[in-house]
């Protein structure tokens, strides 16, 4: 099986994201993605007992693990 990691941009109609595509988004496993919705580092959105992520809360948390050059955190 080959592995893809997917970019958000690739879904543009797509608002809420499941926890498969957003682990997968991430390139990340499931329940390191559980881990960080736990400690609250993602926010999460439930409906009907399902957990999605929100486009504009996936896109912040990327934006927050951005680096500059120099190395700090942007």
């Amino acid at each position: 099986m080959k592995h893809v990691i997917y970019a958000i941009e690739e879904w543009p109609e797509k608002t809420l994201f499941s926890r498969k595509d957003t682990a997968t988004i991430l390139g990340i496993g499931v329940s390191t993605l559980d881990s960080l919705i736990s400690y609250s580092e993602l926010p999460r959105t439930v409906i009907h007992k399902r957990v999605f992520v929100h486009r504009r809360d996936l896109e912040r948390y990327i934006d927050g693990c951005r680096k500059t050059e120099s190395g700090g955190i942007r």
